[in-house]
């Protein structure tokens, strides 16, 4: 997919490492980079696995929906569709905007 950020801080936090440990630590960091990593490498939204270890769900039904990847806190990647309508299909969803990682808003 192709993955974009909402804000630009939050792109510039998502493109530098060391930004990325500094806010969340080592281990968070690695597992942020590690499900934006799966978010760039997976064709559709559908092609995220729904279990351990990318364990994608949606987490607000409101248009656009909001979903994450990884478990909720520290190691959590949300983020919306980029362009969505009504009743989409979650395999013609290939673009999509990173909300927040890590609990960062």
């Amino acid at each position: 997919m192709q993955v974009g950020f909402e804000t630009p801080s939050i792109g510039a936090m998502c493109n530098s490492g060391r930004q990325l440990i500094l806010a969340l630590g080592i281990e968070s960091a690695d597992r942020v980079k590690d499900l934006l990593f799966f978010l760039d490498a997976a064709p559709t939204l559908a092609d995220l696995s729904e279990s351990p270890p990318v364990l994608r769900r949606q987490v607000a039904e409101d248009l656009p929906p909001s979903f994450s990847v990884g478990k909720a806190g520290n190691g959590q990647v949300l983020f919306r569709p980029q362009s969505f309508f009504e009743g989409q299909q979650l395999h013609d969803i290939d673009r999509i905007s990173v909300i927040s990682v890590g609990g960062t808003v």
